[in-house]
């Protein structure tokens, strides 16, 4: 296990690979933050508000959930514009987690900051905005596995990790089920990703870990790392065969908030581009 970064954030999230860059989110130091694994060049962009996740449209922008918006953010100009906002009446929730499916729809969902009730939502974005999901308390990881047609989304506060059934060409889910229940483990589910085998890879909150299961939702192995708050996957380099883990700071942990990378003896799958509207 190593450090990648020489950024350290206050809140990790969202690590994304493309253009052979990790792209990631300090949340609550409002950045996004690019690493190129060429020249190890790491560019810092502030944003007015927290930024909790993003999307790749092309080598020059991106799309990002910042607090109520979906917003495109130009990382070479910096300029940030407001696409499309949510929730702005609800106080207590904010975007969270978001990613884009294979058809390079943005999928992103909001949280109840004080984790008290079900105010959260999931929502998709492609040439419109549309609720996908309801009565969730935090919306978090996303996963799909196209070979199975099947979608992942976790709710960490309530420890689990659902399943539906995934219509790829419409972008429609079916068939909410209970995949994993993590009240056996230690943490909560926080971010993932997918390996080509079908195999998630979920971080744990709390839990100083990675840990793999197979399709059928078993356990079968761990990663652990220096710190308590790990808080997303995602695989990157050519090969896809390096994981890159975002983390949050704690104050008696020197490596806390920093993002890492470990080589791992299976290939993940790529991050999906955004692909519709606002992309010229």
């Amino acid at each position: 296990m190593d450090v990648f970064s020489n950024y350290k954030a206050k809140l990790g999230e969202g690590p994304v690979y493309d253009f052979n860059s990790i792209y990631w989110v300090d949340i609550e130091g409002k950045k996004i933050i690019i690493k190129n694994l060429d020249d190890k060049n790491e560019k810092i962009i502030e944003v007015p508000d927290m930024v909790s996740s993003l999307c790749v449209i092309d080598e020059n922008r991106v799309l990002a959930t910042i607090r109520h918006t979906i917003s495109l953010v130009n990382i070479q100009t910096k300029e940030i514009k407001e696409i499309v906002s949510v929730e702005v009446n609800i106080s207590k929730n904010t975007f969270n987690d978001g990613k884009c499916d294979p058809k390079g729809r943005f999928w992103a969902g909001t949280m109840n900051t004080s984790k008290d009730s079900p105010s959260g939502n999931l929502y998709r974005f492609d040439k419109e905005l549309k609720k996908m999901l309801s009565n969730l308390t935090v919306s978090n990881g996303l996963a799909w596995d196209l070979d199975r047609g099947k979608m992942y989304l976790i709710d960490s506060p309530i420890r689990k990790v659902y399943s539906f059934d995934y219509d790829v060409n419409t972008g429609d889910i079916y068939n909410k089920e209970v995949f994993i229940d993590f009240s056996t483990e230690k943490g909560n589910p926080d971010g993932m990703t997918i390996d080509e085998e079908g195999y998630l890879w979920i971080a744990h909150w709390g839990g100083g870990k990675v840990s793999r299961w197979s399709p059928n939702g078993k356990k079968v192995s761990e990663l652990k790392l220096p710190v308590t708050y790990v808080t997303s996957v995602t695989f990157g380099e050519e090969d896809l065969d390096t994981l890159f883990i975002t983390t949050a700071n704690k104050e008696d942990e020197p490596l806390s908030g920093k993002l890492f990378y470990h080589k791992v003896n299976t290939k993940g799958t790529k991050s999906y581009r955004f692909s519709f509207l606002y992309t010229k």
